[in-house]
Order: C-alpha cells, then sequence, then structure tokens
C-alpha cells in the first residue's frame, strides 16, 4: 500500500486590493511507507542540526523567524539537503489548484481540492493510506472520502485522516512541494525554480492538475 501526503498553499491578491485568495493548491506526495519512513529519519536528523523544530516553506521564504537569521549559503545549503531527502525517483509529486469563484469561502475551495486529490489517487491500481495537513477552516476529509465511496468513487483509499506537520515529517516535505507547485502553476511564463529543478534532477516525478470552475 503507497501513502499519500497532502498539505496546501494559496495565492492571495495584494494587500491593498483585498488580499482574498485567488487560488488554491493542495499538493505533496506519494511513496510506499518504508519511503516515508527514511525520509522521516533524515529529515528529523537534518532539522535537528538546523536547530530547527520543524520546517515550513513560506515562512522560510518569508524569511521570518527562525529563518531570519540564516546567511544566504545557509539557506542555500539547508533547502537543498531536505530538497535531497525528498527526492528520489520514488517519490510522485501531485497538485491540484482550483481558482476561487465569487462565492467561496476558504473551505469550499479547499474542499474541491481535497476532492480532487481523492478522485485522483482513487484511479490508480494501488491501495493508498492518505493523510492530510490540518486545516483550520476544513475537517471533513473522511466525509468526503465516505460521499465518494457511496458513490462507488475512492474504492482503492483504504484510509483518510488529518495530522499536523509540526508532528509529521512527510507533511512538512508535502508542505515545500505544494508551495512550489503552487508558485509552477501561477507562474507559468517564470523560468522554473531551484527546489522543483531540483527534484526533477533527483528522479522525482510531478503532475499537475488544475481547475477553472
Amino acid at each position: 500500500m503507497l501513502w499519500a501526503f497532502f498539505d496546501e498553499s494559496g495565492w492571495h491578491a495584494p494587500r491593498d486590493a483585498g488580499g482574498h485568495l485567488r487560488k488554491l493548491t493542495v499538493g505533496g506526495c506519494v511513496a510506499s511507507f518504508e519511503s516515508w519512513e527514511c525520509l522521516s529519519l533524515y529529515w528529523s536528523s537534518a532539522l535537528t542540526a538546523m536547530q530547527l523544530p520543524s520546517f515550513h516553506m513560506a515562512a522560510f521564504e518569508a524569511r521570518q523567524t527562525p529563518y531570519n537569521d540564516w546567511t544566504e549559503d545557509e539557506r542555500k545549503n539547508r533547502l537543498d539537503t531536505l530538497l535531497t531527502i525528498i527526492g528520489g525517483p520514488e517519490r510522485h509529486c501531485y497538485s491540484f489548484t482550483n481558482i476561487a469563484r465569487r462565492d467561496d469561502t476558504t473551505s469550499s475551495i479547499y474542499e474541491r481540492c481535497a476532492h480532487d486529490v481523492l478522485f485522483e489517487l482513487s484511479m490508480f491500481d494501488e491501495e493508498f493510506a492518505v493523510v492530510f495537513a490540518h486545516h483550520p477552516e476544513f475537517g471533513r476529509h473522511t466525509k468526503l472520502l465516505d460521499l465518494m465511496l457511496k458513490y462507488g468513487i475512492g474504492g482503492k483509499i483504504r484510509s483518510c485522516s488529518v495530522a499536523l506537520p509540526i508532528d509529521t515529517c512527510p507533511l512538512q516535505a508535502a508542505d515545500l512541494v505544494a508551495y512550489e507547485m503552487n508558485k509552477e502553476e501561477r507562474d507559468t511564463l517564470v523560468s522554473r525554480r531551484y527546489p522543483l529543478l531540483r527534484l526533477r534532477q533527483l528522479g522525482s516525478t510531478f503532475r499537475f492538475g488544475s481547475a477553472a470552475n
């Protein structure tokens, strides 16, 4: 059975334009349980060496505490350490993006993304356990899966649960991947950023899904 870990990353309008959510991406990785165990071991060791309780990509990019005192060399080397732990031919990265509709809430657009994740995984031949990062405005992942199962969809998904990224190394990896795939999806005319280039170089595969309405 494969395990899939997913987190979300949003794209908001500028503050002077209201700061509303324009798009939401739910992204992450699929791999074997053994692969995730190996990642967790190396990830925990790397964070200990960096004196971090956890890693959050948006805070890293914004140079917020505790990343604000890192030199440019430290930023590059430490990010590359984490990318090397994530990357590999057994790591398959997916993202599902939805554009905000007129009457959307964060919860409603997240639900569409979560549905897309579960629907995509249900099409595979392998069986899955799915873990979503805790989202304060959405807690109906299991009910969503139950509804899909009721209509004959999602039979390959054996479990669907929620966890906190600070407690779950694979979700911290999913956070990094979701952030970068969100950036890639919205900045299609900009050269691909280093993290995705590095992951592809290491052998990871990528699949992007998006819906305009």
